[in-house]
């Protein structure tokens, strides 16, 4: 255990006490103090393929032995080449090239700095615009916060972000479309989109950027039906590029490889990955550029009009090589298909035995594959306030990690690694059941 006060580390929180993590087996993350924690979150989405592979343990050992780093500005890499063909072959012809880094945040600043240079490339440099949504998280960095809209983690920094960065409302039906059909929930959402770009001017906007399914600012949101297909379209007629953001939502954790993918072939200009890129066992992200980019930067990034927008540690050989290895497992073991089917146990599980006043006071269960939320909804009015925090406190003291969504629900987002079995599903639901329950009772007394 380390306190805020004993800890040379500025932790996440100055008011709690964390247990040292000492190892990870599979869906368990072992403790200090002797505890066996379920990882039901894969940390942020993260550990897609559970904690301790063997596999990706060797391939990252035999990589630091034989190159740990070369610079990108020098040299390219035989893991850096091979994952960026393997993602190419899971992306149905979408993108064309990618650009290797670190994190999420850096992915989105690099993905927002390439719209930037390729409306200059042709020559419309007053594209400067980018509008994202409400209730979005596209990172922690001053470019990545301001392009997102998380009023609690933006809210200090306010006055140092850009006003380039606009937002349209989110994407929300089950909690904003009533009396709507889904048709004409969306007829609203894109002439929000479109009526935006018209204040603006649509020769400013250089890019709109979105998360197809929401992360834990709401929760696993999805887009409807025909959202994304509609907002492509919108924006091709304008000139404007589409960024997808799946730092969180990507690479196999709604069910399909990539999160647009589920909702049919209507694939982004450019899209952010992260998080299960490298699963946790080296920071790794990307930038996905499609076609269209791609070309326009073959033949204009040239000489003094060359793209300059480098990272010290991208395309780091360590990392490519331990996340190529990831994705040869996920492929390999079917895991993208094992987190759709696990994540309709754990939806049925849950269903089946979350108490009747959940469901009474409003509460909801969304999400695809194994990126699932449980809303409170009202429940919270009838039992002393929000519940979520304490759920997920008392389910870590049961045994089980889960992700507390932000303020704007009352809700705990459920994403644990692919690799989890039925058993393993089950114990998470019961346990999840069980803190509420405690909660529940201990509210009542």
């Amino acid at each position: 255990m380390s306190t805020a006060t004993q800890s040379a580390i500025l932790h996440r929180s100055l008011e709690k006490t964390y247990p040292t993590a000492l190892k990870g087996d599979g869906v368990y993350l072992l403790t200090a103090d002797g505890r066996r924690i379920l990882d039901g979150s894969s940390g942020a989405a993260v550990s897609s393929i559970g904690h301790g592979n063997s596999e990706v343990i060797e391939a990252i050992c035999a990589q630091a032995r034989q190159l740990a780093f070369a610079h990108t500005s020098f040299f390219t890499s035989d893991p850096a080449e091979e994952l960026a063909r393997l993602i190419m072959e899971r992306s149905d012809g979408a993108f064309s090239k990618v650009v290797w880094l670190s994190s999420g945040s850096e992915a989105v600043e690099s993905a927002l700095k390439i719209a930037r240079q390729y409306h200059v490339y042709r020559g419309e440099p007053d594209r400067v615009n980018i509008v994202g949504r409400m209730d979005s998280y596209h990172g922690n960095t001053l470019g990545a916060l301001a392009a997102g809209n998380n009023p609690g983690r933006r809210r200090i920094y306010e006055p140092m972000l850009s006003p380039a960065f606009h937002h349209v409302s989110r994407c929300f039906y089950d909690a904003d479309g009533k009396g709507l059909s889904e048709e004409e929930y969306e007829d609203q959402r894109i002439n929000e989109y479109e009526a935006e770009f018209l204040r603006l001017g649509p020769h400013t906007v250089a890019a709109v950027i979105l998360e197809p399914v929401v992360g834990a600012t709401l929760g696993s949101v999805p887009a409807t039906k025909n959202y994304l297909s509609r907002l492509s379209e919108l924006c091709k007629r304008y000139g404007i590029l589409t960024i997808f953001d799946e730092v969180m939502c990507g690479i196999g954790r709604v069910g399909t490889y990539h999160a647009w993918q589920s909702f049919g072939s209507t694939s982004p200009d450019l899209q952010t990955v992260a998080k299960g890129l490298g699963a946790g066992y080296q920071p790794l992200s990307a930038v996905l550029i499609g076609k269209t980019v791609c070309d326009t930067f073959l033949e204009h990034s040239k000489g003094p009009q060359a793209f300059l927008s480098g990272h010290t540690f991208q395309g780091h050989s360590i990392g490519c090589s331990s996340s190529l290895t990831v994705q040869k497992i996920i492929v390999r073991d079917g895991l993208v298909s094992n987190c759709q089917r696990m994540g309709e146990v754990l939806h049925a599980t849950l269903k089946a035995s979350l108490p009747s006043s959940f469901f009474e006071h409003g509460g909801s269960l969304r999400g695809l594959g194994l990126f699932r939320t449980v809303d409170f909804g009202k429940m919270g009015g009838a039992f002393g306030g929000p519940l979520a925090k304490e759920v997920s406190l008392k389910a870590f003291d049961l045994g089980a990690a889960v992700y507390l969504c932000s303020s704007a629900v009352d809700a705990i987002l459920i994403c644990p690694p692919f690799i989890i079995t039925e058993t393993e599903t089950k114990e998470l639901a019961r346990i999840f059941v069980e803190a509420l329950e405690a909660v529940l009772v201990k509210r009542s007394s």
